[in-house]
């Protein structure tokens, strides 16, 4: 359940920073879970994703495609960096007491996780696509085939974190945008079709004010004439 306040959290300087509850929450176990499946999809590709054949020279285990082992690898560390750097953005996420600062993490949060989801999707694909074109010739010994199942599995995981993480930075960024915390007079200057409001004064008069920030004048008695009359000159030396 998302805490109140602005995009997710609750005001700054509400409630303390609770270990306990916020490696519980939800989506720091998502993000813990996709910071491991990331360590294990490009540290299976550095220890087992290359083999050399009666050569020196190190192939991918992939159908020999190179390029599908840099492109797991180069997601995979990416998502191993980006998950830390989202982590350390959730332990600050309730201290910031600027709502642009608020809003501008959580789109952020929303794209990079859209992102993650897709690409991850691609290598999956192209993954599984390239092991099935693997012949078993290819693979003395089966070297590598372990290593290659376990990268195709836990990037099949990663979809599936990394979407969850979309939605729910999607859902925050939605309840953020619709929430309103806080009101006009606090963000930007006053409209120009407010309406205007009188302070009635003694003696019948009033004072029309449009700006929503002044208070009502003092109850002193005051002469209607004496506020029409006009200021008088300085003597000209």
């Amino acid at each position: 359940m998302e805490t109140a306040g602005a995009y997710g959290a609750r005001k700054a300087g509400n409630v303390p920073f609770d270990p306990v509850a916020f490696f519980t929450h939800p989506r720091t176990i998502l993000r813990l879970l996709s910071w491991v499946f990331s360590i294990v999809v490009f540290s299976c590709i550095v220890n087992e994703g290359y083999i050399n054949i009666g050569s020196e020279r190190l192939l991918c285990v992939f159908n020999k495609n190179s390029d599908a082992c840099n492109f797991g690898m180069t997601i995979g560390v990416a998502c191993f960096l980006g998950s830390i750097c989202f982590l350390i953005l959730d332990v600050y996420f309730p201290s910031m007491s600027n709502l642009n600062d608020r809003k501008r993490a959580v789109l952020f949060d929303l794209i990079f996780s859209g992102v993650a989801s897709f690409l991850w999707f691609v290598g999956f694909c192209f993954l599984a696509n390239q092991w099935q074109a693997t012949s078993p010739d290819e693979l003395p010994l089966a070297q590598g085939s372990d290593a290659a199942r376990a990268i195709i599995a836990f990037c099949f995981f990663s979809v599936l974190s990394w979407a969850v993480l979309t939605l729910s930075a999607l859902r925050r960024y939605m309840t953020g945008a619709n929430t309103n915390i806080f009101t006009w007079q606090h963000l930007d200057p006053p409209p120009r079709n407010v309406r205007a409001t009188p302070y009635p004064i003694p003696n019948g008069g009033t004072i029309v004010t449009t700006n929503p920030y002044q208070a009502p004048p003092f109850t002193e008695t005051l002469d209607p004439q004496k506020l029409t009359q006009q200021r008088p000159m300085a003597p000209a030396f």
